[in-house]
Protein backbone atom coordinates (compact mmCIF):
# COMPACT_ATOMS: atom_id res chain seq x y z
CA UNK A 1 0.00 0.00 0.00
CA UNK A 2 1.29 3.77 -0.93
CA UNK A 3 2.49 5.50 1.78
CA UNK A 4 0.87 8.54 2.25
CA UNK A 5 3.13 11.91 1.85
CA UNK A 6 4.17 13.74 4.13
CA UNK A 7 1.89 17.16 3.28
CA UNK A 8 -0.86 14.81 3.28
CA UNK A 9 -0.21 13.21 6.31
CA UNK A 10 0.06 16.73 8.44
CA UNK A 11 -2.96 18.26 6.25
CA UNK A 12 -5.10 15.24 7.54
CA UNK A 13 -7.17 16.32 10.31
CA UNK A 14 -8.84 19.01 9.07
CA UNK A 15 -10.45 20.88 5.34
CA UNK A 16 -9.09 23.59 4.37
CA UNK A 17 -12.34 25.00 3.78
CA UNK A 18 -14.26 24.44 6.81
CA UNK A 19 -12.23 25.20 9.75
CA UNK A 20 -13.97 24.13 12.95
CA UNK A 21 -12.38 24.80 16.50
CA UNK A 22 -9.50 23.05 17.47
CA UNK A 23 -9.47 21.56 21.15
CA UNK A 24 -6.05 19.62 20.18
CA UNK A 25 -4.12 22.68 19.44
CA UNK A 26 -2.31 23.18 21.84
CA UNK A 27 -0.72 19.69 21.85
CA UNK A 28 -0.58 19.83 17.90
CA UNK A 29 1.79 22.51 18.30
CA UNK A 30 3.98 20.62 20.90
CA UNK A 31 3.79 17.85 18.20
CA UNK A 32 4.71 19.82 15.24
CA UNK A 33 7.57 21.30 17.37
CA UNK A 34 9.02 18.19 17.70
CA UNK A 35 8.39 17.17 13.98
CA UNK A 36 10.37 20.21 13.12
CA UNK A 37 13.23 19.50 15.96
CA UNK A 38 13.83 15.57 14.58
CA UNK A 39 13.77 16.36 10.69
CA UNK A 40 14.66 19.31 9.66
CA UNK A 41 18.20 20.11 9.25
CA UNK A 42 18.72 23.84 10.55
CA UNK A 43 17.34 22.54 14.03
CA UNK A 44 19.47 19.14 14.17
CA UNK A 45 22.36 21.29 13.46
CA UNK A 46 21.71 23.43 16.83
CA UNK A 47 20.50 20.37 19.18
CA UNK A 48 17.79 22.09 20.75
CA UNK A 49 16.47 19.57 23.03
CA UNK A 50 13.39 18.19 22.67
CA UNK A 51 10.63 17.83 25.42
CA UNK A 52 8.33 14.49 26.12
CA UNK A 53 5.94 14.44 23.74
CA UNK A 54 3.40 14.95 26.39
CA UNK A 55 4.92 18.37 27.82
CA UNK A 56 2.54 21.51 28.33
CA UNK A 57 3.19 23.76 24.98
CA UNK A 58 4.19 26.78 27.52
CA UNK A 59 7.10 24.65 28.46
CA UNK A 60 8.56 23.06 25.69
CA UNK A 61 7.96 26.61 24.13
CA UNK A 62 10.03 28.48 27.11
CA UNK A 63 13.18 25.60 26.51
CA UNK A 64 13.62 27.30 22.67
CA UNK A 65 15.61 30.14 21.85
CA UNK A 66 13.42 32.88 19.67
CA UNK A 67 14.15 32.70 15.72
CA UNK A 68 14.88 36.02 13.57
CA UNK A 69 15.04 36.72 10.00
CA UNK A 70 18.86 36.37 10.62
CA UNK A 71 18.67 32.76 11.59
CA UNK A 72 16.51 31.49 8.59
CA UNK A 73 18.30 33.71 5.87
CA UNK A 74 21.57 32.00 6.96
CA UNK A 75 20.50 28.59 6.33
CA UNK A 76 18.40 28.45 2.69
CA UNK A 77 17.45 26.45 1.45
CA UNK A 78 18.59 22.72 2.20
CA UNK A 79 18.70 23.08 5.76
CA UNK A 80 14.64 23.92 6.03
CA UNK A 81 14.01 20.82 4.32
CA UNK A 82 13.55 17.40 5.93
CA UNK A 83 16.28 14.84 5.91
CA UNK A 84 15.72 12.68 2.69
CA UNK A 85 14.44 14.66 0.44
CA UNK A 86 15.97 16.02 -2.73
CA UNK A 87 15.55 20.33 -2.59
CA UNK A 88 16.51 20.73 -6.27
CA UNK A 89 14.06 18.12 -7.48
CA UNK A 90 11.24 19.70 -5.63
CA UNK A 91 11.98 22.99 -6.79
CA UNK A 92 11.96 22.02 -10.28
CA UNK A 93 9.05 19.92 -10.06
CA UNK A 94 7.06 22.38 -7.98
CA UNK A 95 6.91 20.65 -5.07
CA UNK A 96 8.32 23.25 -3.33
CA UNK A 97 7.59 27.04 -4.05
CA UNK A 98 10.74 29.43 -3.34
CA UNK A 99 9.43 32.98 -2.95
CA UNK A 100 10.37 35.88 -1.35
CA UNK A 101 9.27 38.50 1.11
CA UNK A 102 7.62 41.94 0.21
CA UNK A 103 9.61 43.22 2.99
CA UNK A 104 8.01 46.00 4.66
CA UNK A 105 10.61 47.19 6.64
CA UNK A 106 13.24 46.66 3.75
CA UNK A 107 13.99 43.16 5.57
CA UNK A 108 13.19 41.17 2.61
CA UNK A 109 13.48 37.06 3.00
CA UNK A 110 13.24 34.07 0.77
CA UNK A 111 10.92 31.11 2.29
CA UNK A 112 9.97 28.16 1.34
CA UNK A 113 6.62 27.59 0.48
CA UNK A 114 5.38 23.37 0.40
CA UNK A 115 3.42 22.94 -2.63
CA UNK A 116 -0.51 24.64 -2.65
CA UNK A 117 0.01 25.86 1.29
CA UNK A 118 -0.43 29.44 1.16
CA UNK A 119 -3.65 29.06 -1.09
CA UNK A 120 -5.31 26.34 1.71
CA UNK A 121 -4.13 28.29 4.99
CA UNK A 122 -5.02 32.09 3.35
CA UNK A 123 -8.75 30.01 2.36
CA UNK A 124 -9.37 28.77 5.87
CA UNK A 125 -8.37 31.90 7.74
CA UNK A 126 -10.69 33.63 5.57
CA UNK A 127 -13.27 31.25 6.46
CA UNK A 128 -13.27 32.17 9.93
CA UNK A 129 -15.23 35.15 9.23
CA UNK A 130 -19.13 34.33 8.67
CA UNK A 131 -19.37 36.60 6.18
CA UNK A 132 -16.81 35.58 4.13
CA UNK A 133 -17.62 31.97 4.59
CA UNK A 134 -20.94 32.88 3.21
CA UNK A 135 -19.16 34.39 0.07
CA UNK A 136 -17.02 31.81 -0.85
CA UNK A 137 -19.83 29.41 -0.94
CA UNK A 138 -21.58 31.51 -3.16
CA UNK A 139 -24.03 33.48 -1.56
CA UNK A 140 -23.54 36.37 -4.00
CA UNK A 141 -22.81 34.48 -7.23
CA UNK A 142 -20.07 32.44 -8.24
CA UNK A 143 -16.85 33.65 -6.12
CA UNK A 144 -14.36 35.92 -7.91
CA UNK A 145 -11.39 37.65 -5.82
CA UNK A 146 -9.33 40.55 -7.25
CA UNK A 147 -5.78 41.60 -5.37
CA UNK A 148 -4.33 44.87 -5.05
CA UNK A 149 -0.82 45.34 -4.01
CA UNK A 150 2.34 45.21 -5.16
CA UNK A 151 3.20 42.57 -7.72
CA UNK A 152 6.30 41.45 -6.00
CA UNK A 153 3.48 40.94 -2.77
CA UNK A 154 1.28 38.73 -5.56
CA UNK A 155 1.79 34.78 -5.06
CA UNK A 156 3.22 34.88 -8.99
CA UNK A 157 5.47 37.86 -9.40
CA UNK A 158 5.06 38.18 -13.10
CA UNK A 159 2.62 40.84 -13.43
CA UNK A 160 4.42 43.64 -13.74
CA UNK A 161 4.25 45.77 -16.68
CA UNK A 162 1.31 46.76 -19.31
CA UNK A 163 -0.38 42.79 -19.35
CA UNK A 164 -3.68 42.44 -20.20
CA UNK A 165 -6.24 41.26 -18.48
CA UNK A 166 -6.18 37.45 -19.25
CA UNK A 167 -2.53 37.31 -18.44
CA UNK A 168 -3.62 38.64 -14.55
CA UNK A 169 -6.12 35.90 -14.17
CA UNK A 170 -5.38 32.83 -12.28
CA UNK A 171 -8.41 30.88 -12.39
CA UNK A 172 -10.48 32.90 -9.80
CA UNK A 173 -8.36 35.55 -8.79
CA UNK A 174 -7.41 38.62 -11.02
CA UNK A 175 -4.46 40.67 -9.78
CA UNK A 176 -4.89 44.59 -10.62
CA UNK A 177 -1.83 46.15 -10.27
CA UNK A 178 1.13 46.22 -12.75
CA UNK A 179 3.07 49.17 -10.96
CA UNK A 180 5.63 48.83 -8.59
CA UNK A 181 4.82 52.52 -6.95
CA UNK A 182 1.05 53.62 -6.63
CA UNK A 183 1.55 56.73 -6.58
CA UNK A 184 2.71 57.11 -10.51
CA UNK A 185 -0.89 55.43 -11.34
CA UNK A 186 -2.07 57.81 -13.97
CA UNK A 187 -6.16 58.17 -14.49
CA UNK A 188 -6.12 55.72 -17.23
CA UNK A 189 -5.02 52.62 -14.71
CA UNK A 190 -7.16 54.31 -12.19
CA UNK A 191 -9.69 53.75 -14.60
CA UNK A 192 -9.24 50.01 -15.94
CA UNK A 193 -8.72 49.03 -12.27
CA UNK A 194 -11.97 50.18 -11.64
CA UNK A 195 -13.51 49.01 -14.35
CA UNK A 196 -11.68 45.41 -14.04
CA UNK A 197 -13.36 44.75 -10.40
CA UNK A 198 -16.95 44.52 -12.23
CA UNK A 199 -15.80 42.89 -15.62
CA UNK A 200 -14.00 40.26 -13.15
CA UNK A 201 -17.61 40.14 -11.30
CA UNK A 202 -15.25 40.85 -8.03
CA UNK A 203 -17.26 39.11 -4.50
CA UNK A 204 -13.68 39.31 -2.75
CA UNK A 205 -11.52 42.59 -2.76
CA UNK A 206 -7.98 41.61 -0.93
CA UNK A 207 -5.72 44.76 -0.60
CA UNK A 208 -3.50 46.86 0.54
CA UNK A 209 -4.88 49.54 2.42
CA UNK A 210 -2.53 52.19 1.08
CA UNK A 211 -3.55 51.20 -2.63
CA UNK A 212 -6.85 50.95 -1.96
CA UNK A 213 -7.12 54.20 -0.63
CA UNK A 214 -5.58 56.04 -3.56
CA UNK A 215 -7.58 53.96 -5.71
CA UNK A 216 -10.79 54.70 -3.45
CA UNK A 217 -10.07 58.93 -3.71
CA UNK A 218 -9.89 58.38 -7.59
CA UNK A 219 -13.03 57.11 -7.88
CA UNK A 220 -14.53 59.23 -5.78
CA UNK A 221 -13.25 62.85 -8.08
CA UNK A 222 -14.39 60.43 -10.67
CA UNK A 223 -18.06 59.77 -9.52
CA UNK A 224 -17.73 56.09 -9.26
CA UNK A 225 -17.60 53.22 -6.55
CA UNK A 226 -15.59 50.02 -5.68
CA UNK A 227 -17.42 47.56 -7.42
CA UNK A 228 -17.22 44.83 -5.14
CA UNK A 229 -20.51 42.70 -4.46
CA UNK A 230 -19.39 40.93 -1.27
CA UNK A 231 -16.70 41.85 1.19
CA UNK A 232 -13.12 43.83 1.33
CA UNK A 233 -10.30 42.22 3.23
CA UNK A 234 -7.02 45.01 4.00
CA UNK A 235 -3.60 43.18 4.41
CA UNK A 236 -0.38 43.26 3.72
CA UNK A 237 0.49 46.68 5.35
CA UNK A 238 -0.74 48.85 8.38
CA UNK A 239 -4.40 50.12 8.29
CA UNK A 240 -4.68 53.92 8.75
CA UNK A 241 -8.02 55.31 10.21
CA UNK A 242 -7.42 58.05 6.63
CA UNK A 243 -7.08 55.01 4.44
CA UNK A 244 -10.41 53.78 5.94
CA UNK A 245 -11.88 57.02 5.60
CA UNK A 246 -11.44 56.90 2.16
CA UNK A 247 -12.21 53.16 1.32
CA UNK A 248 -15.77 54.50 3.08
CA UNK A 249 -16.59 56.99 1.02
CA UNK A 250 -17.00 54.53 -2.19
CA UNK A 251 -17.45 51.25 -0.93
CA UNK A 252 -20.56 50.74 1.60
CA UNK A 253 -19.70 46.90 2.32
CA UNK A 254 -17.63 45.15 5.21
CA UNK A 255 -14.22 45.96 5.54
CA UNK A 256 -12.16 43.84 6.99
CA UNK A 257 -8.65 43.40 8.75
CA UNK A 258 -6.54 39.74 8.00
CA UNK A 259 -3.08 39.67 9.47
CA UNK A 260 -1.01 37.40 8.26
CA UNK A 261 2.72 37.40 7.36
CA UNK A 262 4.53 35.14 3.93
CA UNK A 263 6.76 33.39 6.32
CA UNK A 264 3.94 31.91 8.62
CA UNK A 265 0.72 32.31 7.23
CA UNK A 266 -2.84 33.66 8.16
CA UNK A 267 -2.54 33.84 11.99
CA UNK A 268 -5.59 36.23 12.68
CA UNK A 269 -8.63 37.11 10.84
CA UNK A 270 -11.26 40.06 12.25
CA UNK A 271 -14.93 38.56 13.02
CA UNK A 272 -18.15 39.98 13.39
CA UNK A 273 -17.08 41.21 16.51
CA UNK A 274 -14.28 43.38 15.72
CA UNK A 275 -11.95 41.41 16.92
CA UNK A 276 -9.25 39.15 15.41
CA UNK A 277 -9.25 35.74 16.43
CA UNK A 278 -6.59 33.30 16.29
CA UNK A 279 -7.25 30.92 12.88
CA UNK A 280 -6.83 27.22 13.37
CA UNK A 281 -4.08 24.97 12.22
CA UNK A 282 -1.67 26.82 10.74
CA UNK A 283 -0.21 28.52 13.67
CA UNK A 284 0.40 29.04 17.50
CA UNK A 285 1.10 32.72 18.40
CA UNK A 286 3.30 33.67 21.50
CA UNK A 287 2.31 37.31 22.73
CA UNK A 288 4.93 38.08 24.56
CA UNK A 289 3.94 41.24 26.65
CA UNK A 290 5.57 44.96 26.79
CA UNK A 291 7.14 45.51 30.38
CA UNK A 292 7.74 49.28 29.20
CA UNK A 293 4.75 51.63 29.06
CA UNK A 294 2.66 51.96 25.44
CA UNK A 295 1.31 55.54 25.74
CA UNK A 296 -1.69 55.62 23.40
CA UNK A 297 -2.15 51.92 22.82
CA UNK A 298 -3.43 49.26 25.87
CA UNK A 299 -1.90 45.49 26.48
CA UNK A 300 0.64 45.20 23.40
CA UNK A 301 2.57 42.47 23.01
CA UNK A 302 5.19 41.32 20.32
CA UNK A 303 3.85 38.51 18.02
CA UNK A 304 6.26 35.40 18.03
CA UNK A 305 4.77 32.57 15.86
CA UNK A 306 5.34 28.84 15.62
CA UNK A 307 3.77 26.93 12.60
CA UNK A 308 1.96 23.98 12.78
CA UNK A 309 1.00 22.62 8.79
CA UNK A 310 4.44 23.23 7.19
CA UNK A 311 6.65 20.58 6.46
CA UNK A 312 9.39 22.63 4.76
CA UNK A 313 10.58 25.32 6.34
CA UNK A 314 8.49 24.85 9.34
CA UNK A 315 9.23 27.82 11.67
CA UNK A 316 9.34 27.81 15.77
CA UNK A 317 9.47 30.59 17.88
CA UNK A 318 9.67 32.94 14.79
CA UNK A 319 9.71 36.64 15.41
CA UNK A 320 7.65 37.89 13.10
CA UNK A 321 8.52 41.72 14.14
CA UNK A 322 4.80 42.79 14.65
CA UNK A 323 3.39 44.64 17.34
CA UNK A 324 -0.03 43.93 18.68
CA UNK A 325 -3.01 45.05 21.60
CA UNK A 326 -4.06 41.91 22.94
CA UNK A 327 -8.16 41.33 24.13
CA UNK A 328 -7.24 39.00 26.87
CA UNK A 329 -11.29 39.26 27.87
CA UNK A 330 -12.45 38.08 24.63
CA UNK A 331 -13.64 34.59 22.95
CA UNK A 332 -11.13 32.26 22.15
CA UNK A 333 -13.03 31.11 19.37
CA UNK A 334 -10.91 28.37 17.56
CA UNK A 335 -7.88 27.51 19.36
CA UNK A 336 -6.51 28.84 23.11
CA UNK A 337 -4.55 32.08 21.87
CA UNK A 338 -6.58 35.49 22.72
CA UNK A 339 -7.68 37.43 20.17
CA UNK A 340 -6.66 40.77 19.27
CA UNK A 341 -8.11 44.43 19.35
CA UNK A 342 -5.76 45.61 16.56
CA UNK A 343 -2.48 45.21 15.04
CA UNK A 344 -0.64 48.32 16.11
CA UNK A 345 2.68 48.16 13.77
CA UNK A 346 5.93 46.80 13.48
CA UNK A 347 8.41 47.00 16.01
CA UNK A 348 10.80 48.73 13.83
CA UNK A 349 8.04 51.23 13.46
CA UNK A 350 7.12 52.01 17.15
CA UNK A 351 8.79 55.31 18.32
CA UNK A 352 11.12 55.07 21.64
CA UNK A 353 10.99 57.62 24.43
CA UNK A 354 13.62 58.30 26.36
CA UNK A 355 11.88 57.29 29.63
CA UNK A 356 11.84 53.99 27.42
CA UNK A 357 8.09 54.00 26.90
CA UNK A 358 7.04 52.60 23.17
CA UNK A 359 4.84 54.37 21.16
CA UNK A 360 3.01 52.12 18.43
CA UNK A 361 2.34 53.04 15.06
CA UNK A 362 -1.37 52.55 15.92
CA UNK A 363 -0.98 55.03 18.89
CA UNK A 364 0.24 57.47 16.18
CA UNK A 365 -2.36 57.12 13.80
CA UNK A 366 -5.38 57.11 16.52
CA UNK A 367 -3.79 60.75 18.04
CA UNK A 368 -3.87 61.67 14.28
CA UNK A 369 -7.44 60.10 13.51
CA UNK A 370 -9.39 63.71 14.56
CA UNK A 371 -7.29 65.74 11.78
CA UNK A 372 -9.69 66.58 8.83
CA UNK A 373 -7.94 66.70 5.67
CA UNK A 374 -4.93 64.65 6.65
CA UNK A 375 -4.32 62.08 3.50
CA UNK A 376 -1.09 60.71 4.60
CA UNK A 377 1.59 60.65 6.99
CA UNK A 378 4.81 59.85 8.02
CA UNK A 379 7.17 59.84 11.46
CA UNK A 380 10.61 59.56 11.45
CA UNK A 381 12.48 58.68 14.72
CA UNK A 382 16.18 59.54 13.56
CA UNK A 383 17.69 60.08 17.05
CA UNK A 384 15.99 59.32 20.54
CA UNK A 385 14.60 62.83 21.65
CA UNK A 386 13.22 63.81 18.62
CA UNK A 387 10.56 62.77 16.03
CA UNK A 388 9.80 64.24 12.51
CA UNK A 389 6.57 63.89 11.16
CA UNK A 390 5.52 64.61 7.25
CA UNK A 391 1.93 64.90 6.98
CA UNK A 392 0.23 65.22 3.33
CA UNK A 393 -2.84 67.67 3.47
CA UNK A 394 -5.90 67.56 1.32
CA UNK A 395 -5.89 70.99 1.93
CA UNK A 396 -5.39 73.81 4.57
CA UNK A 397 -1.80 72.62 4.99
CA UNK A 398 -0.91 74.90 7.64
CA UNK A 399 -4.06 74.12 9.76
CA UNK A 400 -3.21 70.34 9.69
CA UNK A 401 0.13 70.80 10.56
CA UNK A 402 -0.53 72.75 13.75
CA UNK A 403 -3.71 70.05 14.69
CA UNK A 404 -1.61 67.49 13.97
CA UNK A 405 1.19 68.51 16.42
CA UNK A 406 -1.20 69.48 19.38
CA UNK A 407 -2.60 65.99 18.78
CA UNK A 408 0.63 63.99 18.77
CA UNK A 409 2.60 66.29 21.13
CA UNK A 410 0.51 64.36 24.50
CA UNK A 411 1.99 61.01 23.37
CA UNK A 412 5.78 62.20 22.70
CA UNK A 413 6.80 62.88 26.90
CA UNK A 414 10.39 64.31 26.73
CA UNK A 415 10.84 64.64 23.05
CA UNK A 416 11.28 67.01 20.51
CA UNK A 417 8.38 67.44 17.60
CA UNK A 418 8.68 68.95 14.03
CA UNK A 419 5.60 68.51 11.74
CA UNK A 420 5.95 69.64 8.09
CA UNK A 421 3.92 69.60 5.11
CA UNK A 422 4.34 67.69 1.85
CA UNK A 423 3.05 67.07 -1.17
CA UNK A 424 4.50 63.51 -1.06
CA UNK A 425 5.87 61.09 0.61
CA UNK A 426 8.17 58.19 -0.75
CA UNK A 427 6.92 54.67 -1.07
CA UNK A 428 9.53 52.13 0.10
CA UNK A 429 11.46 50.48 -2.75
CA UNK A 430 9.66 46.57 -2.05
CA UNK A 431 6.23 48.93 -2.96
CA UNK A 432 4.91 49.12 0.47
CA UNK A 433 4.17 52.36 2.55
CA UNK A 434 5.82 52.34 5.97
CA UNK A 435 4.46 55.16 8.31
CA UNK A 436 6.59 54.97 10.83
CA UNK A 437 10.50 54.52 10.98
CA UNK A 438 12.23 54.26 13.91
CA UNK A 439 16.62 54.49 12.72
CA UNK A 440 18.08 52.92 15.34
CA UNK A 441 17.86 49.41 17.45
CA UNK A 442 15.30 48.38 19.92
CA UNK A 443 16.32 46.13 23.16
CA UNK A 444 13.65 43.80 22.91
CA UNK A 445 14.79 42.15 26.18
CA UNK A 446 14.74 45.30 28.10
CA UNK A 447 11.33 45.78 26.17
CA UNK A 448 9.40 42.87 26.07
CA UNK A 449 8.72 39.51 28.27
CA UNK A 450 10.57 36.32 27.63
CA UNK A 451 12.66 38.07 25.27
CA UNK A 452 15.98 37.39 27.42
CA UNK A 453 19.25 37.01 25.68
CA UNK A 454 17.64 37.57 22.14
CA UNK A 455 19.51 38.78 19.47
CA UNK A 456 17.81 40.94 16.99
Amino acid sequence: MAQPSPVAEVMAPFSPSHPAPDPDHEPRTVAAIDRALREVPFYLKRNHSRSAGDAPLADVLRGLPLLFKKDVRSALPRQWVPEGRDTRAELESGALELVETSGSTGDRLRILWDQGWWMRQETRGMRTNPVVAAAMDGALGAYHESILTTPACSLDTCHVGDLPYEDRKDETHLFLNTRTDPLYWTPEEQTRMLDELARHSTVGLESDPLYLALLARFAQRAGRRIDVKGFVQLTYAFTTRAYRRAIAQVFSGPVLQLYGASEVGVMFMEGEDTLLHHCPFTTHVELLRARVPTPGAEDVALAVVTTIDRIAMPLVRFVVGDLVSVRASGSRRWTSVAPLASVEGRVDDAVLRPDGALVTAGAIDRALAPVEGLLLWQANQRVPAALELDVVPGADGARVVEEARARLSPLLEGMRLSVRSTTAIPIESSGKFRVAKRHFPLDLARSFEGCEGAIA
